[in-house]
């Protein structure tokens, strides 16, 4: 049997999720979905926090934390941001092109990744944190998993539970997807742990971490980096899982990449 956990990322919250467990059960089947029968003896839960990550604006109009975080993505990229003046919706159109150019995707897919994930990142920094990962914690000490799966948002948050959980959980592998844990700035030096000289280090409750991005994920930058800036992470080669949305993480685990990579590591222990 393998204990599975899946760690979400952004935008995962449903007007039906009207607990965390049922959150929960709805995010399982959709990941078992994906799956498939790949994983021999797969027994999987996920922790689900999108709920406590909710914005209560009724618009998706950016404020100035947002426009900070896409202006430090957008230089991770290699564009200067000041490249147009003002803030409101024709600079972020303008940034997002010129990203688009860069990673090969259609402007709009790119814009709407940008609304979707930056509000919810700068909310995870920004006073939510403390309860996510209590959340996020709770799930991993109930079912006690040999892998973990974290996407997005996801491998920050899991990044940061391991590291509190060390000498109380032993995860065989940490299996990050479109992983932004490495963007400078917006995440990499607002980890907790804080990095020291530029490096962060693996959470001491995990074997193994690998990761794994698709070509034109726009979230998982710089490209090749994690890493770098984490000694001892397997950095898998880059693969494409859906040319027009390379960020869902259904894909991701639809794509023989993952299943392979956990059945393999498993192997190996």
């Amino acid at each position: 049997m393998t204990r599975l956990l899946g760690i979400h990322g952004v935008r995962n919250y449903k007007a039906a999720d009207t607990t965390p467990d049922l959150g929960a059960k709805r995010l399982r089947a959709d990941w078992l979905e994906a799956l498939g029968d790949r994983i021999p003896g797969l027994d999987l839960e996920t922790a689900y926090y999108a709920d406590l990550l909710r914005s209560e604006r009724q618009s998706d109009e950016l404020d100035d934390a947002d426009v900070e975080l896409i202006e430090q993505w957008a230089r991770a990229w290699g564009v200067d941001p000041s490249g147009v003046q003002g803030r409101a919706t024709g600079w972020v159109r303008w940034v997002c092109g010129q990203v688009a150019r860069r990673s090969g995707q259609r402007p709009a897919v790119v814009e709407k990744t940008v609304r979707m994930f930056f509000p919810e990142v700068g909310r995870y920094f920004a006073g939510r944190r403390a309860a996510v990962r209590e959340r996020v914690r709770g799930a991993l000490l109930r079912h006690r998993p040999d892998v973990v799966v974290a996407h997005s948002l996801g491998s920050v948050v899991a990044y940061e539970a391991l590291h509190e959980l060390a000498g109380e959980l032993d995860v065989r592998l940490l299996l990050t997807l479109g992983s932004p844990l490495a963007l400078p700035h917006a995440v990499f030096h607002r980890l907790d742990p804080v990095p020291c000289d530029g490096k962060g280090m693996g959470p001491a409750a995990v074997r193994r971490w690998v990761n794994v991005a698709d070509a034109g994920d726009f979230v998982a930058i710089p490209k090749g980096e994690l890493a770098r800036v984490f000694p001892g992470v397997e950095e898998l080669p880059e693969i494409s899982i859906a040319p027009a949305w390379p960020h869902g993480v259904r894909d991701y685990l639809r794509h023989r990449t993952v299943a392979e990579t956990i059945t393999a590591g498993l192997r190996t222990e």
